[in-house]
């Protein structure tokens, strides 16, 4: 026997069933403005309210706000300013369907409301704080109310904290359906639990998405978001915000890329340079505070496809400059294209690249001039003997050939001396 139906009492509703249809409410929720547009802290009434109770409160805002612009709505809100008149009748609206009015309680503060449910108070005590914490998060971005950077991230973080924790809670999930229950409505009969806390997720991150379209936040809150992927209820969403700007930052470093080698094959070194300096380094280097949602080989790709075209045009210019004398400031680019290069290259490339750079370096940095590139051990080797034959030569023909024997001589130990 099921232990709801021990006692001959009605059937709990099954927590572990999950339901078909849709809930339009977290959609029309989602963004910056989730709580600005709660019913709750649109009229200010408690979260268990019904029927009369609601009506009779209608009324009374209808005739305040007949003579007054606005409302301060929940005297206990996060959420900072008024509500105007038609705020407020479209959230009474929202509170003749039960099923858009429990998303709207489920993301607000319930106080000391006694719903009956049986939950320990560290539930309802980590709600409240979850609501809090993330409410004025929401506040402090939008520029509503003032708060430094640190201030932010903790409100943040505080957020993720509580949410992640009452989201993963088993006494949560029977909170609501708890809720469904007393409510006791027929359009919530095709509604679990799991519905309602299979969306919540989704539309608590949801700020983020319009948050990271201010360029300047973007960076800071990727750091946030990090944070936020951490927790599981979370870790699968964050990446979803910021997919289409790291794919559209990749893509420019391609059209990048590609640019500036269609320029350093046409020979016209300077702008391939400058392409890489404005355009493509830039793209790259800013996909840093995303890495965390960016997979691992196609962040590597994209390194790879960097690399080497640094690594390319530094030797072209290396090969443009050998048999002629480049000023500093050219010597100084080459330099700084193989150095790039060697920073960002993914493991598979750091050994070619890095020799090309010692060669590059060898060439470019003594003395402001370029060195005579080193020779191979074997060709050193072919050299001195050579060198050593001369010396031979030299004294078995005699005084003849002791100028000869004198300078092979300097010449053998000069090459053997380099070995």
């Amino acid at each position: 026997m099921h232990e709801d139906m021990a006692s001959g009492g009605a059937r709990q509703p099954d927590v572990d069933v999950r339901g078909t249809s849709d809930l339009s409410r977290f959609a029309d929720l989602a963004g910056v403005r989730l709580y600005r547009r709660n019913i709750f802290a649109v009229t200010g009434l408690p979260a268990d309210a019904q029927g009369r109770a609601v009506r009779s409160h209608r009324q009374r805002l209808d005739a305040r706000l007949a003579v007054e612009e606005t409302w301060p709505g929940d005297t206990d809100s996060p959420v900072m300013g008024g509500h105007r008149k038609d705020e407020v009748r479209t959230a009474f609206e929202e509170f003749q369907d039960p099923r858009r009015r429990l998303v709207d309680e489920l993301l607000w503060r319930w106080g000391d409301t006694d719903f009956g449910c049986g939950c320990p108070a560290a539930v309802h005590q980590g709600h409240d704080e979850a609501v809090r914490f993330h409410a004025l998060a929401l506040e402090a971005e939008t520029g509503r109310v003032e708060a430094a950077t640190d201030e932010r991230d903790r409100l943040w973080s505080g957020a993720a904290v509580h949410w992640a924790e009452l989201l993963e809670s088993p006494e949560f999930r029977r909170h609501i359906a708890h809720r469904i229950k007393a409510l006791d409505d027929p359009r919530l009969a095709e509604h679990s639990a799991y519905d309602f806390l299979d969306g919540l997720p989704r539309l608590i991150a949801s700020p983020f998405t319009e948050l990271a379209d201010s360029p300047g936040l973007r960076p800071r809150l990727a750091r946030v978001c990090a944070g936020w992927a951490e927790h599981a209820p979370f870790s699968e969403l964050l990446p979803e915000v910021f997919e289409e700007r790291v794919e559209a930052a990749i893509e420019k470093v391609h059209e990048g890329r590609l640019s500036a080698r269609d320029k350093m094959n046409a020979q016209m070194y300077g702008d391939a340079v400058d392409m890489m300096r404005e355009k493509v380094l830039p793209e790259f280097e800013g996909l840093e505070p995303f890495r965390a949602f960016i997979p691992e080989w196609r962040y590597e790709e994209t390194a790879h496809a960097v690399a080497v075209a640094l690594n390319n045009l530094a030797v072209a210019l290396l090969e443009y400059h050998r048999l002629k004398s480049p000023s500093a400031e050219q010597r100084k680019t080459v330099v700084e294209l193989a150095e790039k290069a060697y920073e960002i290259a993914p493991e598979r490339d750091v050994a070619e690249i890095k020799a090309n750079w010692d060669v590059i370096y060898e060439q470019f940095t003594r003395s402001g001039r370029r060195a005579v590139a080193k020779s191979s051990p074997r060709k050193k080797l072919g050299l001195g003997i050579y060198a050593f034959l001369v010396v031979m030569a030299g004294l078995i023909w005699g005084p003849a050939g002791a100028i000869v024997a004198a300078l092979g001589l300097l010449v053998a130990f000069g090459y053997l001396s380099g070995m």
